[in-house]
């Protein structure tokens, strides 16, 4: 399937696997592979996906917003309040601040929901501001305060109305989640015209308690979000916001159950009832980071993300934030995945589920020349394991970048299990331990599926050890990138047929494509409709080389009311590469189905190629040395013509089909 030799740009280290190859590389990466977090600081934070990014809010800053394109660099905007609204005041009168901001897009506009309360009583309350829109000095923007919500009053309700968080269930109703300690989470309806509380359900209903008097009733921070047609409760547990100093005090962590009712109940993958103690953790202390909690799950693009506050043991001891994706299991329960850390197909090993067969297995440690500053040592013991929870937008062949390190003598061996599916990994001496150069890796062919995938790494008990840093996965491009495969972007969207929607001045990232077989090809692109601009296809970033240009005015109809657009200029020097498509110029919104590689040597039937199915639309022939024919070449000019006429002529034919020159590898 994978072949070995020049075709991936690889040397030859050739170690065997269970199912495969595995490859060392020589190629150079997309982008940088060493990443670095961000730090961003945000206590209880918040965020909203919009077209051009997201916006972000946390605590104890009178509701200070915060913008990004990639949600990894931060624009810092001035707070949308100038002090505690007066109003306020009424019902908790020594209120010393704002807290627990939740963002939300509802109705036609941006609405912020926030508490005011006293610390230690339950004279609280939820307030709202809004704006229609979220960027400032953008038409639209201003912030407008509502005012009151809903509240509670010591010694006269077992609930507290703090850490709002709203949710749209299936069938267009709002609701907010709220609430600490005594009775836990609550759930109320909400108006979505008037943002207030809905009047023909004027219920309080309680979803979740912690009962155990060890907890305290430590539950705090909900947050709700629908995912095939059930709803997620996160909640933080334990003890908060002890820092700098005092850190090691702090016992915050995240937990989960699922219902299929937005009013419950709440289970956990135990099947224990979150109203009764229940609750699944998926996030505690591991490494550095301690207390991550205080989240909330947030509908981005194409995927789930958390974002959440920690507090970093080994750095300043204060607050940062890390966003996450939730991975969902086939039979839809939720995983944590990695803190993003500027990439979507790579996922830094130390921040994996770690199951340690013997203590001081699987050791968080530092080094320089590891990628974020971290990697595990003393993957040693038979048992132990990590294990990866990864959403990959694009299903199909991949290669598994593997960044290790083997000071030994001899090779190690590891077990890795993508999706249940094993194979034994040789990993040759690297030389020394602890380090990790751009050659320290291996390559590992794998099948992932889109959307959630689940990698697991096991030491195999051969007595030879081998460190693990990171692993980004490279997608195998032969002929074909779905247009939806996109990891994200600005000013696009996934249309209700699944297809991509990009407007004038987006872009979409297809991240660490493998060039390599795309030899001799000319891209093209399959549209749904016809608009005038253009669409770039760059290299590395949004404003990188042009590495092909595709003038949408040139489309021409293909069938199924489909049209075909071929793009010029490509010139393909291989490697693993970042793909951006920008569109520029554009009239409307394009919907763009695939991103075809056109093989310019085979022209189908036509030509009397060897081989070619007239069903499959394949010309392939092979030799006994193992390599493959495709056919005569001809020249891509008059292919493209030749490509242009047999679509117009043979629409409706038996003959007709939509990729007729495609060659698979």
């Amino acid at each position: 399937m994978f072949g070995m030799g020049s075709r991936f740009g690889v040397r030859a280290m050739f170690g065997r696997v269970g199912l495969g190859l595995v490859f060392g590389v020589s190629v150079s990466s997309a982008a940088d592979w060493y990443a670095k977090d961000n730090l961003q600081p945000g206590h209880d934070p918040s965020m909203v996906r919009f077209e051009d990014g997201y916006a972000l809010m946390s605590t104890n800053n009178n509701l200070q917003l915060w913008t990004s394109e990639d949600a990894y660099t931060w624009q810092n905007h001035k707070s949308t309040v100038s002090g505690v609204p007066q109003w306020a005041y009424t019902y908790a009168p020594k209120t010393e601040g704002i807290w627990a901001p939740d963002i939300f897009y509802m109705n036609g506009e941006y609405r912020v929901y926030y508490c005011v309360s006293e610390f230690g009583a339950r004279n609280s309350a939820i307030g709202y501001q809004a704006t229609t829109s979220i960027v400032p000095g953008t038409t639209g923007y201003g912030w407008k305060d509502h005012g009151h919500v809903f509240h509670t009053k010591q010694g006269t309700d077992k609930y507290n109305a703090i850490d709002a968080d709203v949710v749209r269930d299936t069938e267009g109703n709002y609701w907010m989640a709220f609430g600490s300690f005594g009775l836990g989470i609550q759930l109320i309806k909400l108006d979505a015209t008037t943002g207030y509380q809905a009047s023909d359900d004027k219920t309080v209903y309680n979803i979740a308690r912690r009962t155990s008097s060890a907890s305290g009733g430590a539950e705090e921070g909900p947050s709700l979000i629908e995912h095939g047609g059930q709803y997620f409760l996160f909640t933080a547990w334990d003890k908060c916001c002890m820092q700098g100093p005092d850190i090691e005090q702090t016992t915050y962590k995240t937990a989960y159950g699922r219902a299929d009712k937005v009013t419950g109940p709440y289970v956990d993958r135990a099947g224990y009832n979150m109203a009764t103690g229940g609750g699944t953790i998926l996030l505690e202390r591991y490494g550095r980071y301690v207390g991550p909690g205080g989240g909330e799950a947030f509908q981005d693009l194409n995927r789930v993300r958390f974002v959440h506050h920690y507090y970093d043991l080994n750095g300043d001891k204060y607050n940062h934030i890390h966003i996450r994706d939730v991975v969902f299991t086939e039979d839809n329960w939720a995983e944590m995945g990695q803190p993003f850390l500027g990439r979507y197909l790579s996922a830094e090993v130390e921040h994996g589920v770690l199951t340690r067969a013997v203590s001081g297995d699987l050791a968080i440690t530092r080094s320089n020349t590891a990628s974020n500053g971290e990697y595990l040592a003393y993957v040693n013991t038979e048992g132990s394991k990590i294990r990866l929870p990864m959403n990959i937008m694009q299903a199909g062949d991949y290669l598994l970048r593997y960044r290790y390190a083997n000071g030994g003598d001899a090779a190690a061996t590891h077990k890795v299990t993508v999706n249940g599916k094993s194979q034994t990994v040789t990993l040759p001496p690297t030389g020394s331990w602890g380090t990790f150069p751009e050659n320290s890796v291996v390559m590992v062919p794998a099948t992932l599926k889109r959307g959630g995938n689940f990698i697991e790494l096991e030491p195999s008990p051969n007595g030879n050890f081998a460190e693990l840093d990171r692993i980004d996965f490279l997608r195998v491009i032969r002929d074909t990138i779905p247009a939806n495969g996109f990891d994200n972007g600005i000013r696009v969207r996934l249309t209700e047929k699944d297809k991509l929607g990009i407007k004038d001045g987006g872009y979409a990232i297809y991240e660490n494509v493998v060039m390599d077989k795309l030899d001799d090809t000319f891209p093209r692109l399959w549209v749904m409709n016809k608009v005038t601009g253009n669409i770039d296809i760059r290299d590395g970033s949004k404003d990188g080389p042009v590495i092909a240009s595709c003038d949408l005015s040139k489309a021409y109809e293909s069938r199924d009311d489909n049209f075909l657009v071929d793009c010029e200029g490509f010139e393909n020097k291989g490697g693993v590469k970042d793909l951006y498509l920008t569109a520029s110029g554009l009239s409307d919104e394009l919907i763009i189905d695939q991103i075809q590689f056109e093989d310019a040597y085979v022209c189908g039937a036509s030509c009397g190629v060897s081989g070619f199915s007239s069903s499959s639309g394949t010309a392939i022939t092979s030799s006994s040395s193992g390599t493959t024919s495709i056919g005569p070449r001809v020249n891509r000019q008059d292919l493209q013509q030749s490509a242009r006429k047999g679509y117009r002529d043979l629409k409706g034919r038996a003959f007709d089909r939509q990729i007729p020159y495609r060659v698979m590898f």
